[in-house]
């Protein structure tokens, strides 16, 4: 707790060459320690309108209303819009089975912007594929867009880039910047008050893939967003692409690694490993809660800038990740944290599925009978 203003032992000082207040308050505990003060979002919500994002029910947003003390008018002018046809009501049963989006919790947003949105996600039809069942069907996409080709290229002749970029030292920035302070203070949460249909575990492994796409495009972008970073954020991530729910840590790490050996620039095994020791390092020894509140505004800022209507994965996810993950429970985080470290450094190339190393097998005996017939006869 800290003294009530007006106390006398606090100060507010304006310091203009910097354009900021300087705001002193005391404790009124002298050891009394504060956690999470850049989770600005939990900061100013009042406590007596205070949610917690987790169970059953998303966060609530006050009436915009009670924030102004006086109006000028305008708030009494409604902008005239031509009567929308009603909406098909969406069960709860519906959703229960086919929903997507953060906690799985939304249905016919997909089906509804399908013609404007074109292929921003894989899956055509999320409303008609179950929830259960994306993880297989996500495999089976993966599996039959997989190029042998191109993996072999850059599994057996890495290039001179993809070398640098696989031995590259972490230099990912992970700290809440003001940009994201800003973000923050003006994000609105959600008016919706819709059912999740995942528990915290849950929506914490979905966030590992998240932040595995987010990794592996600082790594090869040399530490940078760049123009394809909206593509890769999304294609790599299975829940933002294919909107999977995953039984494990290690289940979500093998489907990221299948789509990072399927769709980007770079196709190598090892470049995948060393994206999950990003994503490890992140998680747990590069800051937590305050890294992964970064990362996410920082994909919120991504997916608005990149074009291609990927904002809408703002609305599907990342905004409700954005207040969930301020307010997640600490033994959720110390959970996935553990399971990260155990599994990290474990996945082979035959947990992928796909016999890599039979594929690689026969590439490579095929190029040894290629120089042998080359070689001339004595």
């Amino acid at each position: 707790m800290v003294e009530e203003y007006g106390s006398g032992n606090g100060s507010v000082e304006w310091k203009s060459d910097e354009g900021e207040f300087h705001i002193k308050v005391p404790k009124m505990h002298k050891k009394e320690h504060f956690s999470n003060l850049d989770m600005i979002t939990e900061l100013l919500t009042p406590s007596t309108t205070h949610h917690q994002p987790h169970g059953n029910q998303l966060v609530e947003e006050m009436d915009d209303s009670e924030d102004d003390d006086e109006g000028d008018g305008s708030e009494f002018l409604v902008e005239q819009q031509p009567a929308a046809e009603p909406e098909e009501p969406k069960s709860d049963g519906k959703i229960e089975k086919f929903g997507y989006g953060f906690g799985w919790s939304k249905f016919g947003v997909i089906e509804r912007l399908r013609d404007e949105i074109g292929k921003i996600v894989d899956i055509l039809e999320p409303e008609n594929v179950e929830i259960e069942k994306r993880a297989d069907k996500l495999m089976e996409f993966d599996w039959e867009n997989f190029d042998e080709g191109r993996y072999l290229a850059d599994t057996l002749e890495p290039e001179e880039e993809l070398l640098a970029v696989i031995s590259s030292k972490f230099a990912q920035k992970l700290e809440i910047s003001d940009e994201d302070r800003t973000k923050l203070k003006d994000l609105k949460k959600s008016k919706t008050s819709a059912k999740i249909n995942g528990n915290d575990v849950e929506i914490m492994t979905s966030l590992i893939d998240i932040v595995f796409g987010y990794c592996y495009d600082q790594r090869v972008n040399d530490w940078e967003s760049a123009c394809e970073s909206g593509w890769n954020c999304a294609k790599l991530s299975p829940s933002l692409s294919f909107f999977a729910k995953f039984s494990s840590v290690k289940e979500c790490l093998l489907a990221c690694t299948r789509r990072a050996l399927t769709y980007p620039l770079y196709r190598s095994f090892q470049l995948t490993q060393r994206v999950i020791q990003d994503v490890c390092h992140v998680i747990t020894a590069g800051g937590g809660r305050p890294a992964l509140l970064h990362i996410l505004c920082d994909l919120h800022r991504i997916f608005i800038e990149s074009g291609e209507f990927r904002y809408i994965l703002n609305d599907l996810m990342i905004a409700d990740y954005i207040f969930w993950i301020q307010t997640v429970p600490d033994e959720i985080l110390t959970r996935i944290q553990t399971d990260l470290t155990e599994i990290s450094g474990k996945i082979d190339k035959y947990d992928i599925g796909w016999d890599l190393e039979v594929l690689e097998a026969e590439a490579k005996l095929a190029n040894t009978q290629l120089d042998s017939d080359d070689e001339p006869d004595n």
